[in-house]
């Protein structure tokens, strides 16, 4: 197979884990390419705990979009947004899941957009997002006496006992918002 080079790629995020997905998932759509990315602060224009789908995959695509003009040499902008969302009918139950913008330089208006496995909150951790509106990182460090768990397993990794990371499922996430950039045109 024929190399295509070396591509950079903007991430609206510092979060060791999210960069890690950015990794992953690059580094399996795009294997015949040798990827750098580039991790960079970028707005969410969100709230610091997304309430909704709609906050969060605004706060991703503003992330993704920020973070192409914050690493001018970036092939794609990447945002990462997680969040909580009520889903009431046939259940009334919060779930927590990303989700991931991917933006090209090349058509900043071709948005791939994605999310990533849905997971259900327990109501003794969403008591304390609604009622102490507390941040969800905040409450998964103080419930498992640990540091940066955002940054490490995640609440993913905690509620499924360490099986699945937040950033092995985050770069699944991250390869279906880059499905419009990897699958034959035609096919769009």
């Amino acid at each position: 197979m024929k190399s295509l080079g070396k591509m950079i790629v903007a991430i609206g995020s510092e979060n060791k884990a999210k960069i890690r997905a950015a990794q992953l998932g690059f580094d399996q759509a795009f294997k015949e390419c040798q990827v750098t990315i580039v991790g960079c602060k970028a707005a969410s224009l969100v709230s610091d705990q997304p309430m909704s789908d709609e906050e969060c995959i605004k706060g991703a695509i503003n992330r993704a979009k920020e973070s192409l003009i914050k690493v001018p040499e970036a092939k794609f902008g990447v945002g990462m947004e997680g969040g909580v969302n009520n889903i009431k009918d046939p259940v009334d139950k919060w779930y927590e899941c990303g989700w991931i913008a991917v933006v090209s330089r090349d058509d900043p208006e071709n948005i791939g957009i994605a999310s990533t496995a849905r997971f259900e909150l327990p109501p003794k951790v969403m008591h304390e997002i609604i009622v102490n509106k507390k941040e969800l990182a905040v409450i998964m460090d103080e419930l498992t006496q640990q540091t940066d768990i955002r940054s490490n397993e995640g609440a993913m990794g905690v509620y499924t006992n360490s099986i699945l990371h937040r950033d092995h499922i985050y770069s699944h996430g991250l390869i279906f918002a880059l499905s419009r950039f990897i699958t034959k045109p035609e096919y769009w």
